[in-house]
């Protein structure tokens, strides 16, 4: 009886396979497969904000692309722990913050967003962009704190340390970001992750340079990269055995 099983789990199993290298190699079968996956992990997008409470949030205006929109809740949910604390830094109209805080609720931990709501860095100039930000965070309020001052004016007394996620994106300038980043640095967990946007961006020579100098001192390492958004953590190397 066991041979007579284990015969048809391995012809099912060579159907299965055969049926797979057939698809793959049908470039219309191809095609339609990946389409179809496609379509599936947007439901599984549109279900999971729905149910963190920001069904509209793909309608907020953002400079950060959707795929790294996804990456950041991944970060925020996979990689985090069970009450986990996070930091932005430069929050603008709440896109951003959205996708951290509700991959955030998944491990209920919490998200500090820090700006000053006047869009002084920002292309389209200064104007109060506050209660914007408040009205498309509605939704997950309860997770996140509000910090409105700049962002060297935060203290330990404004967060609950250590972090584990850390996401600059406020001032691009060189000065700005090597600012943010040595703030940031004594206040994260062992195995936290800091994270930049417009990284690799010719416009913002600064965010790659601070990166570079990171990676270059030997103390960190890039975790993932995923358009202009890269995210590092501290580097363990292993050690030699003599």
């Amino acid at each position: 009886m066991y041979n007579i099983i284990s015969g048809l789990k391995l012809n099912i199993f060579k159907q299965s396979e055969s049926l797979l290298m057939l698809i793959l190699s049908n470039s219309y079968l191809s095609t339609k497969v990946l389409s179809l996956s496609g379509k599936m992990q947007e439901v599984k997008w549109k279900q999971t904000l729905n149910n963190a409470g920001i069904p509209k949030v793909d309608e907020i205006f953002t400079y950060t692309n959707v795929r790294e929109l996804r990456v950041l809740y991944n970060l925020a949910s996979n990689n985090c722990t069970q009450g986990a604390s996070a930091l932005e830094i430069g929050s603008h109209l709440g896109a951003s913050s959205c996708y951290i805080a509700a991959g955030l609720k998944e491990v209920n931990g919490h998200l500090f967003c820090v700006d000053t709501w006047c869009n002084q860095t920002m292309p389209e100039g200064e104007l109060d962009t506050f209660p914007e930000f408040q009205k498309n965070t509605s939704g997950l309020k309860q997770h996140i704190t509000i910090i409105r001052k700049r962002s060297e004016e935060i203290d330990y007394s404004d967060i609950k340390a250590p972090l584990n996620l850390v996401f600059i994106d406020g001032d691009h300038s060189y000065a700005a970001v090597k600012t943010d980043f040595e703030c940031v640095q004594k206040w994260l967990a062992e195995d936290g992750i800091i994270a930049f946007h417009d990284f690799s961006n010719i416009d913002y020579e600064g965010v790659t340079r601070v990166v570079g100098e990171a990676l270059a001192s030997g103390k960190w390492m890039i975790a993932g990269q995923v358009d202009s958004l890269v995210w590092i953590k501290l580097a363990k190397w292993l050690q030699p055995i003599w």
